[in-house]
């Protein structure tokens, strides 16, 4: 039996459909999925990570596990919140006695300072190194591709993506499937011992410029830019949409991070590390069939609202 945490994550949904597909044992585990149909034929547990007993119960019996610490954009004290969790990880996979874990980490965890986010998955990795006996690979993606659908509102209405990244400066993405299908290997073929790293960076180094200039070809909008803008503006926009102040200032210091070169000065990029989703197949699949659901679902409102006003 492997266990998937975050099972109706990006990544997570990914590696539990394909070891189902392979007809691996598998047992999923999340807050809420609903669409437990994707999942048939696994043990699905609905649960919080917040808890022991929860993650005692989804690792017993298991060979493998892919953890991770479940992202929350409102809660008020991120790296509290991802400490938190961690220790409960932790205590689990002590307590299990389980001896295989791969861990969704992130690039730049190596580093104790001015990564934002990532400094939670620092203190995770640490947390787990100290687990005696424990064989473990920390995974550490560069930033999702998927993140740039997030960017599709602004990108249907004022044709710009916005961000506080400078458009030139150099920028490591990786589509989630090949985070996944590594993730999927090292479940499968367990063989790794000790605490090992892995870095997943993406097929080839990028800039914003050039990833504005592709996805404006695939989407028909040759005149999709990218706009840097000041971090005031880029936090209230966060904030308007429901994230927290100290997630949104979080994010504003990874953000800078990248830009300084903080972040990639911690790696260097080789064949192991480079994965093979270039920024043009993520826009003509993953990000193109995102972009249409988008437009479809404004001029479905479009209509309705135009139907509404004709008909009081």
């Amino acid at each position: 039996m492997i266990l998937v945490m975050g099972a109706t994550g990006h990544v997570g949904s990914k590696i539990a459909t394909e070891l189902l597909s392979q007809g691996h044992d598998v047992r999923v585990l999340a807050r809420h999925i609903p669409d437990p149909e994707k999942f048939y034929g696994a043990d699905i547990i609905e649960g919080d990570a917040n808890s022991v007993d929860t993650m005692m119960h989804a690792l017993k019996g298991c060979s493998a596990a892919f953890v991770m610490i479940p992202p929350n954009a409102k809660t008020i004290e991120q790296r509290y919140y991802a400490n938190k969790i961690g220790e409960v990880i932790a205590e689990a996979i002590e307590e299990v006695g389980i001896k295989h874990i791969v861990n969704l980490s992130s690039a730049g965890a190596d580093l104790e300072s001015g990564t934002g986010p990532v400094l939670g998955l620092h203190d995770q990795e640490s947390r787990l190194n100290d687990i005696a006996g424990l064989n473990i690979v920390h995974l550490r993606p560069a930033f999702y591709m998927e993140n740039l659908i997030l960017e599709i509102p602004t990108i249907i209405a004022m044709d710009k993506i916005f961000g506080i990244i400078p458009e030139d400066a150099p920028v490591d993405m990786v589509a989630t499937k090949d985070i996944a299908a590594r993730a999927v290997f090292l479940l499968t073929n367990p063989t790794f011992r000790s605490h090992n790293v892995e870095y997943l960076l993406g097929e080839r180094t990028l800039t914003y410029r050039e990833i504005a200039r592709v996805l404006g070809q695939t989407i028909s909008k040759p005149t999709l830019e990218y706009a840097e803008v000041p971090d005031v503006e880029l936090k209230n926009y966060m904030i308007g949409a429901g994230m927290s102040e100290n997630m949104a200032d979080a994010l504003l210091e990874l953000d800078h991070a990248a830009s300084s070169g903080l972040l990639a000065a911690s790696y260097a990029r080789n064949k192991e590390n480079s994965t093979v989703t270039s920024i043009e197949k993520f826009a003509r699949t993953t990000f193109l069939d995102a972009y249409n659901q988008a437009l479809t679902a404004q001029n479905s409102r479009r209509s309705s609202s135009s139907s509404f006003e004709a008909h009081p």
